[in-house]
């Protein structure tokens, strides 16, 4: 009888035991999958941000040696650079002009804008025509 009883504990904790196994085996895969689906993912969003910044800075050289847009943006410039002169001589030589600040928030928010934008890219495009 205990023979019996010894063969059907066997049998059934062998059971048991083989799906725990099974089910372990089969987790440690799912997670591997995961890890490899993450891996991969930023893989092929780091690939798609390379090529993202090559297709901007193909679009920006081709947009930087076209002759109409440095007509198209010292039309917005050179005034600016007038005022920028006009403050400069009345700070310096003290002129009545008072031309010292811009009217409106948003004329001034402009105008920083129209500087920056004419020293990063003024100073991009003369490092690229360096480098040719």
């Amino acid at each position: 009888m205990s023979g019996i009883i010894a063969f059907l504990i066997k049998l059934g904790f062998g059971g048991v035991v083989d799906k725990a196994l099974d089910h372990m085996e089969r987790r440690a895969e799912l997670q591997n999958d995961r890890e490899r689906l993450k891996s991969e993912t930023t893989v092929a969003l780091a690939r798609e941000a390379v090529s993202e910044a090559k297709i901007m800075a193909d679009y920006n050289r081709a947009k930087l040696s076209f002759p109409w847009f440095w007509v198209f943006a010292g039309m917005f410039i050179a005034p600016l650079a007038l005022w920028w002169a006009a403050v400069i001589l009345d700070s310096v030589f003290m002129f009545s002009w008072s031309v010292a600040d811009l009217p409106t928030p948003q004329m001034q928010e402009w105008a920083g804008d129209m500087i920056r934008w004419l020293f990063y890219v003024g100073s991009g495009v003369g490092a690229l025509r360096m480098l040719r």
